[in-house]
């Protein structure tokens, strides 16, 4: 890894450190922190993640090590954090309903919307899993990550504590933007190369 990497890396870790200190800093029951931290990783893991798509060559160049795996240890610890945040708050429920997606109203299908991410990001993960089985099909799948991070993003800002600490909500919203500015120049490098073809 050269020196590039080790900045690159060193201000990924800044962000995971940034928005714990700041939930740390806020305080709260031990099991509730446990929820707001699992989710606040896991977004920035799985941001992180989706970000480095079209910069394979890039990444590998940077850290000295194969894109998929960089790729997937990010997308490896966000998924597990992001899946700990709803167990979480079952635990602290008592009940199973946080599972459950709530359709009673556009509010609280937003509010709530962390339910539907939840099913997406399984969905997206069971087709990169399934990619060599279906060389054809699991992409769109896959791509549903991108609509879990919004629907993520949008219970956060709607019900998550966290985010009233604008450092938080900065960070959380800028790698939202810069994961949308990665998938548009992924469409538009797959555009060229088609065009090339």
């Amino acid at each position: 890894m050269d020196r590039r990497g080790y900045l690159l890396a060193a201000c990924m870790a800044a962000l995971f450190l940034g928005v714990s200190a700041a939930a740390v800093m806020r305080g709260g029951a031990p099991l509730d922190l446990a929820v707001r931290l699992f989710a606040l990783n896991g977004f920035v893991a799985l941001a992180l993640a989706a970000s480095m798509s079209p910069f394979l060559r890039e990444i590998r160049q940077v850290f000295g090590r194969p894109f998929i795996l960089v790729h997937h240890f990010f997308a490896a610890f966000g998924l597990i954090s992001i899946l700990l945040h709803p167990v979480a708050a079952a635990v602290r429920a008592g009940s199973l309903s946080v599972f459950i997606p709530v359709f009673s109203s556009l509010q609280a299908f937003l509010a709530l919307g962390g339910r539907v991410a939840f099913y997406l990001i399984l969905i997206a993960v069971a087709a990169a899993v399934l990619r060599n089985r279906y060389p054809a099909a699991w992409r769109p799948f896959h791509m549903l990550m991108y609509a879990a991070l919004a629907f993520g993003l949008v219970h956060a800002a709607l019900i998550g504590s966290d985010l009233v600490n604008p450092a938080v909500r900065g960070v959380m919203y800028a790698l939202f933007v810069v994961v949308m500015a990665a998938l548009l120049l992924k469409r538009r490098q797959q555009r060229v190369r088609g065009s090339r073809g």
